[in-house]
């Protein structure tokens, strides 16, 4: 059965399990246990993939000269997507003025998340202090830069350019392929942590009752959300590939990475399932996605962007009782844009760290009102995780394109 047959049922079965259980805090806790298991497992899975996998990728791309293409061309769709989603969350939240519902977390104290972001970078910026490669290599969880920079120099010492050389190439190449076959598996049995992922956080939207009390915001949320990934990236794709390749299909078979995302809301977990459906359902070559899946989960946060965005807009109109000046609120966008170029540093909490980096940027003080993200985060967090799984994969299948590699893979040959 094909992965975005499973990953649908995965995910309808945790909705399934979040109804059955209700608001059962014994479940809640099981489930949060359960899904935190699964995703640092996840997430230990995933570093020796991109270890092997970028540095392989470099060592290729480098052997042919079009190494500097493919990274063009992900730092361009980067740049694009994010640009649009952001410009995206203006209109939306404009067309349909909603401020952010009052949450369980709203009373929390007002330092909190300010001080969760700035222990998150400070921790993110110790870890790209170089020290020590292997122990960067492995101490690397969240933050993944520092792997992908000392792949990235083990990659490029590994081009073949000597026949001394030849030997290491061949090897690094043949663990690449191991950990591709690593990925495959985890894209096949990746259904199991959107069961458990999902169900947890369905349970938790569930049992905070915002949602049921209050939905105009999620149905917001959801519709721009629709329109971005239907609409927007599709007719950004379609123009990065010069209109000759078709959005929809590249769209619905990276679905199960998108779904993944939404279920897991961590960016690094998911990057074997992203690798695997990038090569082996949307026909990229293994080194273009070595390198460009990694690269993009870093810096390709266009999502999160669009969701935060939504979100500070919102809390403006919640703190002040009227709906901002559209300045205001491009000025806002445009900086939820900016910061979510590092917004990497914390995987899982992408939107809470880029609402309040953006706050102080911008000096505006909401006096603890940006505590009432929290609550919703499963909701706010999934939906920018999603856009951002599909920023990815869509983004190494351009690359794909910018290198003229791009192979198109038949329906029964698709993970």
């Amino acid at each position: 059965m094909k992965t975005w047959i499973t990953y649908i049922a995965a995910l309808l079965m945790g909705l399934a399990t979040a109804l059955i259980f209700g608001d059962d805090p014994s479940a809640l806790s099981v489930l949060s246990a359960a899904s935190s298991f699964i995703v640092n497992l996840g997430v230990c899975i995933a570093i020796p993939v991109i270890a092997m996998t970028f540095a392989s990728g470099t060592a290729s791309l480098g052997k042919d000269r079009k190494g500097c293409r493919a990274a063009a061309a992900s730092v361009l769709w980067t740049v694009a997507t994010t640009i649009a989603l952001s410009l995206a969350a203006v209109a939306v939240s404009a067309a349909i003025p909603t401020p952010f519902p009052v949450t369980s977390t709203a009373g929390n104290p007002q330092g909190m998340l300010s001080s969760h972001v700035s222990y998150m970078l400070s921790s993110s910026l110790s870890a790209v202090y170089p020290r020590n490669a292997f122990l960067s290599l492995a101490s690397a969880t969240y933050f993944i830069v520092p792997a992908i920079i000392v792949s990235w120099v083990f990659g490029l010492a590994l081009r073949p350019s000597s026949d001394i050389i030849r030997p290491a190439y061949t090897a690094m190449n043949s663990f690449s392929e191991v950990m591709y076959r690593i990925s495959r598996t985890c894209s096949v049995y990746g259904f199991i942590l959107v069961c458990v992922s999902s169900a947890y956080s369905f349970m938790s939207l569930y049992s905070e009752k915002t949602i049921q009390a209050a939905p105009r915001f999620a149905l917001l949320l959801c519709g721009g959300s629709a329109i971005a990934v239907l609409i927007l990236l599709p007719l950004l794709f379609a123009a990065f590939t010069g209109f000759k390749k078709n959005p929809y299909k590249a769209l619905y078979r990276s679905l199960p990475a998108a779904i993944a995302g939404l279920s897991a809301m961590n960016g690094v977990s998911i990057i074997p399932i992203e690798e695997g459906i990038s090569r082996y359902s949307l026909g990229v070559q293994k080194r273009i996605s070595s390198v460009s899946i990694p690269l993009l989960s870093v810096i390709g946060k266009g999502g999160s962007a669009f969701v935060s965005a939504i979100a500070m807009i919102s809390l403006f109109e919640a703190t002040t009782g009227t709906m901002p000046e559209l300045s205001v609120m491009l000025i806002a966008a445009a900086a939820a844009a900016l910061v979510s170029l590092i917004s990497s540093a914390a995987i899982g909490t992408e939107a809470i760290f880029i609402i309040v980096l953006s706050l102080r940027i911008l000096g505006i003080n909401l006096y603890g009102a940006e505590n009432a993200v929290l609550a919703l985060l499963p909701l706010i967090g999934g939906i920018g995780a999603m856009i951002d799984a599909l920023i990815a994969t869509l983004g190494s299948n351009i690359a794909a394109v910018f290198v003229d590699t791009d192979i198109d893979v038949p329906y029964k040959d698709t993970l």
